[in-house]
C-alpha cells in the first residue's frame, strides 16, 4: 500500500483574499513555485483572451488568481492556470437519483472520480466568496472545481467524454476556442441555485473541453449536458434518474467518437442496473455502488496505471450534506460534511493498493 495525503481547505473573504490566503498555504510547500508559475509570461493575446473568459462567467475567480500571483511575487500572467497547462482528466461515474425512486423522497448524487493520486489535488475545499453561492466540493489544479454542491442545493459534476482535452501527451488540442471544464463547473456552482439556470449559464459559455456533465438541484429536478468538438446537447431527466460515465450519450456525439473504452460501458451499465431496478432505492443500496469494486460497483483501484479512485461523494442534495472518502471508501474512512461546514481535519492519511484488471480494462469497443 502507498500512502498520500488528503487536504482540507476553508477558503473565506473576498476573492483576493482568499487568493492570498492560498498563497501562504502553499508556501509552505516544496517546489510551488514551480508548479503554479512559469518565468515566461504567457503571450498578451493568450492571456487576455482566458481572462477575458473568465471575467465574463466567473469574475470573482480572476481575483483570487490575483491575489495569488501577487502572494508569491510574480504576474498572474505567468501563473500555468492561464495557460491551461494543468487539465487533469479522468474516469468518473456519475448519476443522480431523484425523489420519486428514493425511499426517502430526498435527491442524490453519486460521484466517483478515477485518476492518479500523483497528479490530483486530492483536496476538499469549501469555499465562501464575498457574493457568491457557498459550495463545498474537490479542487482541480487548486483554483478550479471537478464537483461540488452549494448552499442553494445545486450539484454540478464532471466527467471527461471520450479522449480528454488538453496539451499533456495522449490528449488531444481542443477543436473550438473555449474555457476548460474545472472552471464552468467553479462558475455554475458560485452563480446558479437550480438546473435551469445552470443551463442557461452553460448554453452561454464559449466551451472549449469535451464533457458529460450532471446538473442535479434539491428541487428534484437534474439534466445532462453533452459537449463534443462545439456540439452542446442538452436533456433533461425524464425518469426518476440520469447516468454518466466517460463517453457520448447523445447520438449527434456518438457519430463523431471513433470508441469508447469499455469499462466506461460496464460503469454505466453498473448504474443503470441499480437504478432501473423495480420499487425504490434506500440510501444504503445507492452507497453500495461505491463500496463495491469494479466490476461488481464503482470503486476502481487501477493505481499503477493511472486509473484508480481518487475521491468517492455521495451528495444529498435536500439536506446539504456530503459523504466522501479520499481515495477509495474501500480503503479509506467515509466522513461527512455539510455545505459550507469548516471540516475538522486539515489532513488525513490516505491509502492506496494497487490491483491489475488485465489488458481487457484498456478494450475499446465501437460507440
Amino acid at each position: 500500500m502507498t500512502t498520500n495525503i488528503g487536504q482540507f481547505a476553508f477558503l473565506k473573504g473576498s476573492s483576493y483574499e482568499i487568493g492570498q490566503h492560498q498563497a501562504r498555504e502553499f508556501q509552505k510547500k516544496p517546489f510551488a513555485k514551480s508548479l503554479f508559475f512559469t518565468e515566461k509570461l504567457t503571450s498578451d493575446k493568450a492571456y487576455f483572451q482566458m481572462k477575458a473568459q473568465i471575467e465574463q462567467y466567473c469574475p470573482s475567480l480572476n481575483e483570487e488568481l490575483e491575489g495569488f500571483a501577487e502572494g508569491f511575487g510574480y504576474k498572474p500572467e505567468q501563473l500555468h492556470f492561464y495557460q491551461n497547462a494543468w487539465l487533469i482528466p479522468g474516469g468518473c461515474s456519475l448519476g443522480a437519483i431523484l425523489p420519486g425512486k428514493m425511499v426517502d423522497g430526498k435527491t442524490y448524487v453519486i460521484r466517483n472520480y478515477d485518476l492518479s493520486p500523483a497528479i490530483s489535488d486530492m483536496r476538499l475545499c469549501t469555499t465562501v466568496v464575498e457574493g457568491k453561492y457557498i459550495h463545498t466540493g474537490f479542487s482541480v489544479s487548486t483554483f478550479g472545481r471537478s464537483e461540488g454542491l452549494n448552499e442553494k442545493g445545486l450539484c454540478v459534476a464532471y466527467a471527461s467524454c471520450g479522449m480528454p482535452i488538453g496539451k499533456y501527451p495522449g490528449m488531444r488540442p481542443s477543436v473550438v476556442p473555449g474555457l476548460q471544464f474545472m472552471v464552468i463547473v467553479r462558475a455554475l456552482l458560485e452563480n446558479c441555485k437550480n438546473v435551469e439556470e445552470a443551463i442557461n449559464m452553460v448554453n452561454n459559455i464559449p466551451v472549449g473541453t469535451n464533457m458529460n456533465l450532471l446538473i442535479a438541484d434539491a428541487n428534484g429536478a437534474a439534466a445532462l449536458i453533452g459537449t463534443y468538438d462545439g456540439i452542446k446537447e442538452v436533456k433533461r431527466a425524464e425518469l426518476d434518474y440520469l447516468i454518466a460515465t466517460n463517453h457520448g450519450l447523445f447520438s449527434s456525439i456518438q457519430k463523431m467518437e471513433p470508441g469508447k473504452l469499455e469499462h466506461s460501458q460496464l460503469r454505466y451499465d453498473i448504474l443503470e442496473g441499480k437504478f432501473t431496478e423495480s420499487g425504490k432505492r434506500s440510501v444504503e443500496e445507492i452507497q453500495e455502488l461505491l463500496l463495491k469494486e469494479f466490476p461488481k460497483g464503482l470503486s476502481v483501484h487501477n493505481y499503477n496505471e493511472s486509473f484508480g479512485t481518487v475521491h468517492s461523494i455521495l451528495f444529498n442534495l435536500t439536506d446539504l450534506q456530503l459523504e466522501f472518502s479520499f481515495g477509495s471508501p474501500l480503503q479509506n474512512q467515509v466522513n461527512k460534511i455539510e455545505v459550507g461546514e469548516n471540516f475538522a481535519k486539515t489532513q488525513i492519511p490516505v491509502g492506496f493498493t494497487n490491483k491489475s484488471y488485465g489488458t481487457e480494462f484498456w478494450k475499446i469497443i465501437k460507440s
